[in-house]
């Protein structure tokens, strides 16, 4: 009976570690563009995008609002890359 339940244990972990070795990036409406990251500030996402622009990481970049920024909390913003 352990055994069992020990392999039943095993092969569970292994089918949802697996579950993610499928995934590839998400892609923007744009064709092309890839999300790079998110980021809570929208400074923080253009920032970044710019940076990785000017050093040859990608051609073009675009801030998504995902969630806006407001007094209390940060947003979300995606950061598309091509």
């Amino acid at each position: 009976m352990k055994r069992l339940i020990t392999s039943m244990v095993l092969i569970a972990s292994v089918a949802l570690a697996s579950v993610g070795v499928g995934a590839t990036a998400a892609e923007a409406g744009a064709p092309g563009y890839t999300r790079q990251g998110l980021y809570g500030w929208p400074d923080q996402c253009a920032g970044i995008g710019y940076v990785g622009q000017q050093n040859h990481q990608w051609t073009s970049y675009y801030c998504e609002t995902i969630t806006a920024t407001n007094w209390n909390a940060p947003g979300l913003y995606a950061l598309w890359v091509i």
